[in-house]
């Protein structure tokens, strides 16, 4: 019965839309017809107007079916008639379309692991586009922005438009040129000061308040914030070859420049740190907003440690593998290096430590092991969503991995099935393999999955995206303390580098890699003077983000700060995959009641009911 019912609504309906259709074109060609022909289509007119207004709808549906016969034959659609109505019902649909994307809500799907464990490759969201704005479609600009409702923490949207982003271009609806949409968590607003330390990120606002959420709210739980992504950043280097040596080059952190390497008229490499706009030049390169706190590592087997620190063995106990750290990059000492893509040029010093490492540190790093989303076809290894065929000559081997797609977060190994969902791996797979070597490989290689992170003796600046840091007296590797404070490896790693400090000079100081604390006070409070003179301060109309997935992210430590015009909208819902993660992504709620979004949604509440009332009215006129 109910069935019916709704089969009766849904016919009634459609042979409306057939009347208003050719009573509409009817009006603009009925002076055309014959005397007869227009008094028959006349007919067959009331015949579907007295039964939609009886609702009687198979009545109605025949007589529709009748009305669009005689329409055919009467008044037939020219060419032009077609091509008109296409592109009316085309345009209005794209402007439609248009405004609801830009100014109200959009599906939008993850392209990069940049936000794990938040968001994964292939997730579906829902984009909500007036949380604290009202945008200006298809410009980067605002009718009006709220920089109050913008909040910390939370996960916002933001295009590439004039900002330093490699392949931004895009086009909308195949039609508009523009930029492409970035998802990342915003971290800083104008006038924050932040400092990074021991994972976390310590943050001063503008009226000198301490953003405590940065470092205890949950939505920053499970995320690491490493200031860098590479010890030299980004290195601008002249075009002209003096000798053909590029000099002088400068390095920029935050897409700012921040310090100058280059030959004076001797041929010594001098170097210069440059002040910021919003802070003096630091004495150290390493002092930068807390870059000293951090290092790059990666581990070496035997083999490796003795080519690459030859002699170093002798003064280590023996270990399994061995932890190579790498840490406080500086001017002094500079030398002459070939990089990554064959230039000859000034580069910074860096100071490189080791510790052996036993077979149970080496599975407790298994045991918290994160890789990038990867694909193995006949025993190669890639990252997803990299063409294989770029990388031939420098994929990985696995060959006991069958084919198929994997991931590894927090030590637990999935294979990913159709439409992007995971299915865990039993205990037994060679992914969860604590080998010696299969850990080297996975921490090595796991989130570039190429073999030139692979340690090697010849001089090499490519480096894992692996990172290491102190808090809380003890070391950090892939965001959990793997040498505790009373570990005797760490015991006797500190005591080596407290010699080598003391053995160091102050023309070629050492820097050792140690716990350097917190900035906060004998009394808990933020050291606020600290972290203004030591953190980076983000300027006017400016926004800091990072992605949560620290080693697999593009974010404002390689773009720089996100202009306030950039900013279009926040992450709202993630409806695909289902599971643990449907729904509300973590992250600070966004207050409903704000003139953005009433001014939206009131919108919506008017033109949608204003649009089917003049339906109505309209067709209740014809069936008068």
């Amino acid at each position: 019965m109910i069935l019916k019912k709704i089969q009766s609504i849904r016919s009634l309906r459609k042979s409306r839309r057939v009347l208003l259709q050719i009573h509409r074109y009817f009006g603009r060609k009925g002076n055309l017809l014959a005397p007869e022909s227009k008094e028959q289509l006349e007919k067959q007119l009331e015949l579907l107007h007295q039964a939609i207004f009886k609702k009687q709808a198979q009545k109605a549906e025949l007589a529709a079916n009748e009305l669009q016969q005689l329409a055919l034959k009467f008044i037939p659609k020219t060419p032009w008639d077609k091509a008109r109505d296409f592109t009316s019902s085309i345009l209005f649909a794209l402007l439609v379309a248009i405004v609801i994307r830009q100014m109200w809500f959009e599906f939008y799907t993850i392209p990069t692991g940049s936000m794990r464990p938040t968001l994964k490759e292939g997730d579906y969201l829902v984009v909500s586009k007036s949380d604290y704005s009202l945008n200006v479609p298809l410009q980067t600009s605002h009718f009006y922005f709220k920089p109050s409702l913008v909040q910390r923490g939370s996960i916002v949207v933001f295009t590439g438009e004039n900002m330093d982003i490699q392949d931004a271009d895009t086009t909308y609806f195949y039609l508009f040129p523009g930029k492409k949409q970035l998802v990342k968590r915003l971290i800083g607003k104008p006038g924050d000061s932040l400092y990074f330390y021991g994972g976390k990120i310590y943050g001063v606002s503008a009226r000198g308040k301490d953003l405590k959420e940065l470092r205890t709210n949950d939505w920053f739980e499970g995320s690491e914030h490493i200031p860098y992504i590479r010890f030299d950043g980004k290195v601008e280097t002249p075009k002209q070859l003096p000798g053909g040596i590029h000099s002088p080059v400068i390095f920029y952190q935050m897409n700012e420049p921040i310090a100058k390497l280059g030959l004076d008229t001797i041929g010594t490499i001098r170097g210069e740190m440059l002040p910021g706009k919003n802070h003096p030049a630091p004495t150290h390169y390493s002092d930068l907003w807390g870059i000293k706190n951090y290092a790059m590592t990666r581990l070496l087997n035997k083999s490796q440690l003795d080519q690459i620190h030859p002699g170093s063995s002798k003064d280590l106990e023996p270990g399994v593998l061995y932890l190579e750290i790498t840490h406080h990059p500086t001017l002094k000492g500079a030398q002459l290096i070939r990089d990554e893509y064959g230039r000859l040029r000034p580069d910074l010093t860096l100071s490189v430590s080791l510790i052996p490492l036993t077979q149970e540190h080496i599975e407790r790093i298994g045991n918290h092991m994160t890789t990038c989303r990867f694909a193995v076809k006949n025993g190669k290894a890639h990252r997803f969503g990299w063409d294989p065929a770029s990388f031939l000559a420098h994929l990985p081997s696995m060959p006991n991995i069958p084919d198929g797609t994997y991931e590894i977060q927090n030590g637990k190994a999935s294979k990913i099935l159709w439409s992007d969902i995971a299915k865990a791996l039993p205990p037994d797979h060679p992914l969860y393999s604590k080998s010696p070597e299969s850990i080297q490989l996975l921490y090595n290689l796991g989130v570039e999955f190429l073999t030139q992170y692979n340690p090697s003796p010849k001089v090499q600046r490519l480096y894992p995206s692996r990172y290491a840091y102190f808090r809380d007296s003890q070391l950090y590797l892939l965001g959990f303390p793997i040498l505790q404070k009373d570990d005797p490896a760490l015991i006797r790693f500190l005591k080596r580098e407290y010699q080598k400090q003391s053995m160091s000079t102050s023309v070629h100081p050492y820097f050792p890699f140690d716990d350097n604390g917190a900035p906060i006070q004998k009394n808990g409070e933020i050291d606020i003077d600290f972290i203004r003179r030591n953190g980076i301060t983000i300027p006017e109309n400016m926004y800091l983000v990072l992605g949560d997935n620290h080693a697999m992210s593009g974010d404002s430590r390689q773009f720089g700060f996100v202009p306030e015009s950039n900013l279009k909208g926040a992450v709202k819902f993630l409806f695909w995959p289902a599971g643990s993660r449907f729904g509300m992504p973590m992250q600070p709620l966004q207050p409903f009641f704000a003139f953005p979004n009433i001014a939206v949604w009131g919108a919506f509440l008017m033109i949608v009911p204003a649009v089917i009332i003049y339906r109505r009215r309209k067709l209740k006129n014809l069936l008068k």
